[in-house]
């Protein structure tokens, strides 16, 4: 019982009249009447009654017509449904993010992209970068905003832009008046800084910008995620690098300053195991590519 022939049962049953029923559904008269006397058939029971006068529904077919229409319409919600699957437009998303990344244009983009597609459910998953990274190898997300360079050969990455950097220092230091800090005048300051374990590259890349200029920083207290640094640096325990994300975010106590020389920026990326990014990974990755460019 396919919903063609149901399809033809209902042009019927409306028109009563093979002919302009055949018209309607693009049959010729022959073959329509052939899917008619098949559903006779399979249903068990004549659902017309044909004379010279005209065509009129049995008490059969008149039961029947309201559970056709039914299963015709369901097929068709079945059929979009699927395709909007396929689309990315209904399901489940599972994005992984980093505290950083989120100081970014991923709110504002998973906001958007509930808006737009209010049938895929999202769950939000934070963690450090290189815990994102074995989450996405291990299939447990299917998304993740993470800070490259990353190490898994399984994985597909896509670059977004990279945050600034600016230094956080107490508003009451010494240098807070000045409107950009020379890495020079930090000697001998207490500097906050992330484990090198959980960014490598960047870690790397800060103390080559302090030694560049003659002098090592001095490291009191390794820390992470950047927002607990910026609260350190308000308790007065230090300064620190934090994302341009993050220093827009006004915080009592906290002063934010570019240096001189510039400071390496944090390189940020979208990630997922290859070979192919589920449907609707790709569509909030092309928001966020879209926010990214404003």
């Amino acid at each position: 019982m396919d919903i063609r022939t149901l399809a033809c049962f209902i042009a019927v049953a409306e028109d009563l009249h093979f002919r302009r029923a055949a018209e309607r559904m693009n049959l010729t008269q022959p073959s329509l009447s052939q899917r008619i006397r098949g559903l006779e058939v399979e249903v068990g029971a004549d659902l017309f009654e044909r004379d010279r006068r005209g065509v009129a529904l049995t008490p059969a077919g008149a039961a029947f017509l309201d559970p056709a229409r039914k299963a015709v319409q369901n097929a068709a919600i079945a059929k979009a449904q699927a395709l909007r699957a396929v689309r990315g437009e209904v399901g489940h998303l599972r994005l992984g993010f980093t505290v950083i990344a989120f100081y970014g244009v991923l709110p504002e983009a998973v906001r958007e992209f509930r808006v737009r597609y209010p049938n895929v459910e999202v769950d939000l998953i934070e963690m450090n970068s290189p815990s994102l990274e074995a989450a996405l190898s291990a299939g447990e997300i299917d998304l993740g905003v993470l800070h490259p360079p990353l190490s898994a050969p399984d994985l597909v990455v896509l670059d977004l832009p990279d945050e600034a950097l600016f230094l956080a220092l107490p508003a009451t230091h010494r240098l807070a008046g000045q409107p950009a800090i020379r890495i020079a005048d930090l000697e001998g300051e207490p500097f906050l800084l992330a484990p090198r374990s959980i960014g490598p590259s960047i870690y790397d890349r800060v103390i080559a910008l302090f030694q560049a200029e003659g002098i090592s920083p001095r490291i009191v207290q390794e820390v992470t995620p950047m927002t607990t640094l910026t609260g350190l640096v308000a308790a007065g325990a230090g300064l620190g690098f934090v994302t341009a994300g993050i220093a827009k975010v006004a915080r009592p106590g906290v002063t934010f300053r570019p240096v001189v020389p510039d400071p390496p920026s944090l390189p940020l990326a979208a990630a997922w195991r290859g070979p192919a990014l589920p449907a609707s990974g790709q569509l909030f990755l092309d928001i966020v590519t879209e926010f990214s460019k404003r």
